[in-house]
């Protein structure tokens, strides 16, 4: 089987994902998301993720939190709208870290588990992953996981689990604008 690096966004969205691809590859989940804040949230979602993996006997692989190096990555792109140009940045931002990652890591492929996310445009989150491949060496596995039921299969899943599921993307910006929709 070759090796796939699979960067995971958290626990809960890795699940069904990590089902689909160990039926080809060699899954190795990496978590790398800076995005992410609090850095309390970070350290939870990353515990879950890690916990998925350890439970399922793979080996698990983290980035740095770099939240200031992410913030510079989307400055000027704060008040963009959820699935506007900011989370196209954001996505670049990671997937650029992942594929380099991959290669580090020996692995011949990698992709994300972004595309599980309803809320996310897997075109673009696939258009990230193919440059990012392209620039680090490393083939990108074009996906949208959302399909057949993915993202409802992840949730049933997570709940089996017990796992810990966030209301909300992740960046201070999203958790903002989940605030004030809730007033």
């Amino acid at each position: 089987m070759k090796r796939l690096l699979l960067h995971v966004c958290c626990g809960p969205c890795s699940t069904e994902v990590i089902r689909r691809l160990r039926e080809e590859y060699e899954v190795v989940p990496c978590f790398y998301n800076p995005n992410i804040f609090p850095r309390q949230e970070y350290e939870r979602r990353m515990a879950e993720a890690e916990k998925y993996a350890a439970e399922h006997g793979m080996h698990f692989v983290f980035g740095d939190y770099d939240h200031d190096g992410w913030l510079e990555a989307v400055r000027g792109l704060e008040g963009e709208p959820e699935g506007g140009k900011r989370c196209a940045a954001c996505f670049a931002h990671r997937l650029k870290a992942s594929a380099r990652k991959a290669r580090e890591e020996g692995a011949e492929l990698f992709t994300t588990t972004l595309t599980i996310s309803p809320h996310k445009n897997a075109a673009a989150v696939n258009a990230a992953g193919e440059e990012a491949g392209r620039d680090a060496g490393v083939a990108f596995v074009a996906a949208d996981f959302k399909k057949k039921d993915g993202f409802l299969k992840s949730c049933s899943a997570a709940r089996e689990a017990h796992m810990y599921r966030q209301d909300y993307c992740g960046c201070e910006f999203s958790l903002a604008a989940r605030k004030a929709a809730r007033k």
